[in-house]
């Protein structure tokens, strides 16, 4: 039978059903949120119930068994996630996204991918070195591509190399099983468990209709064949990173939730209830302003992009621009408003018991993602409100 003419089994549910779903697993996460972190990747677990309850169908299309719903529910789910437990809602960003922007994809590439299994994850991974050679029938491809979140649950990579003649950058699909992924080349300070290893690719033959075609770039992209949803419109360098940076939003909100239950709880060690101090009060107040503004920004620009693209195919660059200098801004403003509560927090928030210390640390970690670099972006935004060209290219 057509994939696009199957009847799925299951009732698509409406954001406020699939965020409900999201609620229900929190505290399953937050168990699981040390032992994800000392495994340096999600638990088997964690995916299943991803999967189990269509976290990672929010946004892929609905001719292939997902919700189709806005790219601001995927973000808001990330950030939920992420209050519970940073690397797991890392492994939720980069998986979920990649269900979104693989839907502009040629309609044969994505029979490829989810015509035998629906549930087919894919990750990616960054090698500037990587080739792609020219053979017969295909490419040759050699590679060794970093940060690939979640690559143990995923059944492709997308796979990027040069052409060696023409210098010329092409991206194709490769299976699991011609991938090594490198074990021990994941050993860091923060988001431990979003598994974000290295994976080598020794003279992997690729057939020809397994290569990507391009997404484009600034304000705009490939026509979707399977969805008009302005979803699958939105420019993937300037709107698709806020998957990441909800990571940072979230955790936040999960902090400032964890420390002010605590600080309800602490007196000082002659005996005063510390939530009486004026100054525990104005750094909650000021820390929760900035998780506020973050969120809001967040979901805003979004759902502002979506309805422009529901009635154009592009985005205005100036547009395109804010939306880059805001997704390092609400990153900037989550670790502000850690960093202002951990302070206070003292060297109880030190303990390896204490939550507060892998949230601290994983938002530091999340901000550090390339996408979400603030010299990069906020320069650009700069460079096009002077009328400079702002570029494009990735950071």
């Amino acid at each position: 039978m057509d994939i696009h003419a199957q009847a799925f089994d299951r009732e698509t549910p409406d954001a406020a059903e699939a965020l409900a779903r999201v609620q229900a697993l929190l505290p399953r996460l937050r168990e699981r949120a040390e032992e994800c972190e000392r495994i340096k990747k999600a638990p088997p677990e964690t995916i299943e119930d991803f999967h189990a309850n269509g976290l990672f169908d929010i946004g892929k299309p609905k001719a292939y068994g997902g919700y189709e719903l806005g790219y601001d529910v995927v973000c808001e789910a990330i950030m939920d996630v992420a209050g519970a437990c940073g690397s797991s809602a890392w492994n939720l960003a980069v998986l979920a996204e990649h269900n979104v922007t693989i839907a502009n994809s040629a309609r044969e590439t994505l029979d490829i991918i989810w015509g035998a299994n629906p549930n087919a994850l894919l990750s990616t991974g960054n090698d500037p070195k990587g080739v792609m050679k020219p053979v017969d029938g295909g490419y040759l491809y050699n590679a060794q591509i970093n940060y690939s979140s979640g690559c143990d649950y995923v059944d492709w990579w997308m796979g990027g190399g040069s052409d060696p003649e023409t210098g010329e950058r092409v991206r194709a699909l490769v299976p699991r099983s011609d991938g090594r992924i490198l074990e021990d080349s994941w050993d860091v300070m923060g988001l431990s468990g979003s598994g974000s290893k290295s994976v080598e690719f020794k003279d992997v033959f690729i057939p020809a209709e397994r290569r990507l075609v391009g997404h484009g770039a600034g304000g705009v992209r490939r026509k979707a064949d399977v969805s008009d949803h302005p979803t699958y419109k939105l420019p993937p360098l300037t709107t698709t990173p806020y998957s990441l940076s909800s990571v940072c939003v979230g955790i936040a909100e999960g902090f400032i939730d964890d420390f002010v239950g605590e600080m309800k709880e602490r007196s000082s060690r002659f005996g005063a209830k510390i939530g009486e101090f004026q100054s525990l009060q104005l750094r909650i107040a000021e820390s929760a302003a900035e998780h506020h503004a973050a969120k809001t920004v967040t979901l805003r620009n979004l759902r502002e992009s979506m309805d422009m693209l529901s009635e154009r195919e592009t985005l205005h660059p100036d547009i395109v621009q804010r939306n880059r200098r805001d997704m390092s801004f609400v990153s900037a403003l989550a670790v502000r408003a850690v960093d202002r509560l951990f302070y206070a927090a003292g060297a109880n928030g030190l303990f390896l018991s204490n939550d507060l210390q892998r949230k601290f640390r994983d938002v530091h970690a999340g901000a550090q993602q390339i996408f979400l670099n603030w010299d990069i972006n906020m320069t650009a935004y700069g460079r096009q409100m002077l009328g400079l060209e702002p570029g494009f290219n990735r950071p």
